[in-house]
C-alpha cells in the first residue's frame, strides 16, 4: 500500500499557499486542496523572560588554543573566524568554522594543520593533547563531538591493525565530509568561559602508520563540538482539538489536537517515514514528547510554539492532565477534557465566504463542492442530487474491524456509532463508507450519495452520530 505521511490538516488538502497534494484513496475519491499550515492561535501569552538565541558562540569571540606535544607546546590566542591564525613559529596553522542547525543548535568546527616541516616530520610518537578555551553566551547541552585525522588533507579511513586510540571511524557523521569519530558530548554546560576543553590522544600517527598509511609531513587534525540551546521547560497555554475540524476544548481518544505554548519543542520539524515503525506512528520528535493521562501521544508536527498530536485511544474519558517533555524539562500539566466522541467535519476558515460556513467535500475529480468561484484558485461546482461526494472528519470514535490510534490505516473499515448526514434536514439514503480513510492516521471518510434536495448555495449540512447531534453550523451548495 502507498502510505503517505503527512499532518492531518495537509492529508486531506493543499494549502492554497503552495503546499503539495496529497492523496487518500477510498472508493475513487482523492482529496488534494483546502487549507493550511498550522495557524497561530489568541492563546494566552506565557512569553516570560529572554529566550536564548544563536550565536552559542560569537562571530569574533575570543579562543584560546594550546597544545602539548601536540603535535608541538605552544599557545595561540585568536578569534572565531575563518581567517586562519599560525602559531608555534609557524609550524601549526590554526583555524575555525561555525555552521548553525535549525534555530537552536550550532556546530563549531575548529582545525588544527601541521605545517611542511612542523613537528612530525620527524616525530610519528607525538601525542595529541589539544586544549582550547571559548566562551559560551548562553547555558547549553554539549551533545556531539566529531574528531577526524587527516593525512595531506585525507581524512584516515578505519585500520586494519594498530587501531588503538583511534578506533573506528566511519564515513556517515553530522558534519564533517569523509571519515570521522562520532560521539554524544557532554552534556550540560553552563554560560560564560570554558577554559579546559581538551582533546588527548596518545602517539595517533604511530596508530595511522600501523595501518599502512604514511603520514608524510603536513598532517591535520579537525574537531567539531555540536552545542543545543538550553531553553526553558514548556508551557502549555492551551488545546483545542484541531482547528479545522471544529476547533474544541474537548476531544475524543484517536482525535488531533492542536497544543499552544512557549518552548515546546526546539525546532520546526513535521514527522517522515523515518519517524513511523512499520504502521506505528511516533510518540516522540525532535525531543519532543505528551503524555494524555500519562499515555503517550502520537506526534506529527512539533515548533517552538505549537504541537499537534492524536490522543492515545488508552486515555480515560474526563479531567486528564496533559504533559509537555523536552530535552529542558516538562511542562506543568495542563488539565484537558477527554470525551468518548466528539467529532468534527472538515470546515476551515478560508471556506467561510460572505458568512458562510462551508464543509470541504469533493466530487471523484478533485474539484469542491461550494458556488462556482466561491474560493480561489478551486475548482468548484454545485453538486447534484445523485452525486457522490466525500467529506473528511475527526473524532468519530471507534471502527470494525478496530484500528487503534497510532496507526496507519491499511484496510476499509466502519464506524460502530451509527452515522448519518443530512442536506437541508433530509438524510442521505446512502453513505457508501464511513470509516477511517485507508492510507492515513485517525482521518474519517465519508463516501456520500446527495439526497434529492431543494437548490441553494447555502444549504443547511448536519449530521449525528450514536443519536447524537454534531455541533458545527455548516452548509453545502446544491445545484438543480
Amino acid at each position: 500500500m502507498n502510505r503517505t505521511f503527512s499532518s492531518w490538516w495537509l492529508a486531506v488538502l493543499c494549502a492554497l499557499a503552495g503546499t503539495q497534494a496529497i492523496s487518500a484513496q477510498t472508493a475513487g475519491m482523492y482529496p488534494s486542496g483546502a487549507n493550511s499550515t498550522p495557524r497561530p492561535h489568541d492563546k494566552p501569552d506565557t512569553t516570560s523572560g529572554t529566550t536564548p538565541t544563536l550565536p552559542i558562540i560569537s562571530i569574533g569571540s575570543s579562543l584560546t588554543f594550546s597544545g602539548t606535544d601536540a603535535p608541538d607546546t605552544y599557545t595561540a590566542a585568536t578569534t572565531f573566524s575563518s581567517t586562519p591564525v599560525m602559531a608555534d613559529g609557524g609550524a601549526v596553522k590554526i583555524w575555525q568554522q561555525q555552521v548553525a542547525t535549525g534555530t537552536t543548535g550550532e556546530w563549531d568546527i575548529f582545525y588544527l594543520e601541521t605545517t611542511d616541516g612542523g613537528p612530525l616530520a620527524n616525530n610519528l610518537s607525538a601525542d595529541w593533547a589539544i586544549t582550547i578555551a571559548f566562551t559560551l553566551n548562553w547555558p547549553v547541552y554539549n551533545d556531539g563531538v566529531v574528531t577526524q585525522w587527516l593525512v595531506n588533507g585525507t581524512p584516515v579511513s578505519p585500520l586494519t591493525n594498530g587501531i588503538g586510540s583511534i578506533c573506528c571511524a566511519t564515513p556517515s557523521n553530522p558534519i564533517l565530509p569523509g571519515y570521522a569519530y562520532y560521539n554524544s558530548g557532554n552534556g550540560a554546560l553552563p554560560a560564560g568561559l570554558q577554559s579546559n576543553w581538551q582533546e588527548i590522544y596518545s602517539d595517533p600517527y604511530n596508530y595511522v602508520t600501523a595501518g599502512g598509511i604514511d603520514p608524510s609531513t603536513a598532517n591535520g587534525f579537525t574537531f567539531a563540538l555540536h552545542f543545543s540551546l538550553q531553553l526553558p521547560a514548556p508551557i502549555v497555554g492551551g488545546v483545542v482539538s484541531a482547528s479545522a475540524f471544529g476547533e474544541f476544548p474537548t476531544f475524543a481518544p484517536g482525535s488531533w489536537i492542536e497544543i499552544y505554548g512557549t518552548n515546546l519543542a526546539a525546532f520546526t520539524q513535521n514527522w517522515t517515514t523515518s519517524n513511523f515503525n512499520g504502521v506505528e506512528g511516533p510518540t516522540t520528535l525532535g525531543g519532543t514528547t505528551v503524555t494524555i493521562g500519562g499515555q503517550s501521544a502520537f506526534i506529527d508536527y512539533i515548533s517552538q510554539g505549537q504541537v499537534n498530536v492524536q490522543v492515545p485511544g488508552t486515555v480515560s474519558t474526563g479531567a486528564q492532565p496533559l504533559v509537555v517533555t523536552t530535552e529542558d524539562g516538562a511542562s506543568a500539566p495542563f488539565m484537558v477534557t477527554v470525551d468518548a466522541t466528539m467529532p468534527g467535519l472538515l470546515a476551515p476558515s478560508n471556506f467561510k465566504v460572505g458568512g458562510t460556513q462551508y464543509v470541504v467535500a469533493q466530487f471523484a475529480d478533485g474539484s469542491y463542492v461550494l458556488p462556482p468561484g466561491a474560493v480561489s484558485g478551486l475548482t468548484s461546482q454545485r453538486a447534484q442530487p445523485g452525486d457522490e461526494i466525500v467529506i473528511y472528519g475527526i473524532g468519530f470514535g471507534p471502527v470494525i474491524p478496530d484500528i487503534p490510534p497510532g496507526q496507519l490505516v491499511e484496510q476499509s473499515n466502519s464506524l460502530v456509532e451509527p452515522f448519518t448526514i443530512s442536506f437541508g434536514g433530509i438524510p442521505a439514503a446512502t453513505v457508501p463508507y464511513d470509516g477511517l480513510a485507508p492510507n492515513f492516521m485517525g482521518l474519517y471518510q465519508f463516501n456520500v450519495i446527495v439526497p434529492a434536495v431543494p437548490a441553494g448555495d447555502t444549504v443547511p449540512l448536519s449530521f449525528t452520530l450514536g443519536g447524537a447531534s454534531g455541533t458545527q453550523t455548516l452548509s453545502i451548495a446544491i445545484g438543480n
